[in-house]
């Protein structure tokens, strides 16, 4: 064994020894440079053996967030680039998901919003709450707005209070246009009082905030949502490539 792999061996060890005797599950580590001073090694030491023992599910790391020591809580892989119901994509995973709240209600526009839905600011839309949960664990809270009538039809979102109608499907049968894209801008954000009553997690608790649009035909804009995800619970998975190769 080289001096090096030998260090690294020497620095894991002592960083997994830290780890269990100073932190517990959920507790979020110092910073890489505070870390490589306590070790006495290098920050690129730090950083190599963080990804080993993230790799080995003893922590976790989150951009811009930072890292944090595991729970061993298996994370619900979903793919983020499926225009289909997040129901079914957790189903897919083997998973139970179920609607733990929901309310839908008349609210003003936020500007971000109107700008997209091509309405004045402030003007009455459909704001639409609900709260998924995996296998009885609070996961993703989503609020969607869409408007109150499109195309001369008056919407009525009311179906969507149960986990049998999803936003896209709702949107197929009410205006005869089904959701054909949807663009997803990703946050890494840590929770505030809001998703502490929402998502069952502590304030500061790393969260990714997703705002989605979804396009119909000819780029018209449906809807303009945000979720939040539970890190701890979901894992958004983004795919890029072709069809995968047939099995042989």
């Amino acid at each position: 064994m080289g001096r090096r792999e030998t260090a690294l061996q020497a620095a894991h060890s002592r960083l997994r020894e830290l780890i269990g005797s100073e932190f517990r599950v959920g507790d979020k580590l110092p910073n890489e440079r505070d870390l490589a001073d306590r070790l006495e090694v290098s920050r690129a030491t730090v950083r190599e053996v963080l990804g080993q023992l993230a790799g080995e599910g003893v922590v976790t790391r989150t951009w811009g967030i930072g890292t944090f020591v595991h729970d061993g809580v298996e994370r619900v892989p979903v793919s983020i680039g499926d225009v289909t119901a997040l129901r079914d994509r957790i189903t897919a995973s083997g998973h139970r998901p179920t609607l733990q709240d929901a309310a839908v209600s008349r609210a003003k526009c936020p500007p971000g919003c109107a700008t997209v839905l091509g309405v004045p600011p402030d003007s009455p839309v459909w704001r639409v709450d609900r709260l998924f949960a995996v296998d009885g664990v609070p996961a993703a809270w989503i609020r969607d707005h869409l408007p109150l009538r499109f195309d001369g039809r008056d919407l009525d979102p009311s179906g969507l209070l149960s986990i049998d109608l999803d936003m896209f499907e709702f949107l197929a049968s009410a205006t005869g246009m089904p959701v054909r894209r949807a663009e997803i801008e990703l946050t890494a954000v840590l929770a505030d009082e809001q998703a502490t009553a929402r998502l069952g997690v502590a304030v500061g608790h790393p969260l990714v905030t997703a705002t989605q649009i979804g396009y119909g035909s000819g780029g018209v804009a449906l809807f303009h949502g945000q979720f939040t995800v539970r890190t701890d619970v979901l894992t958004l998975r983004i795919s890029r490539g072709g069809d995968p190769e047939p099995a042989r």
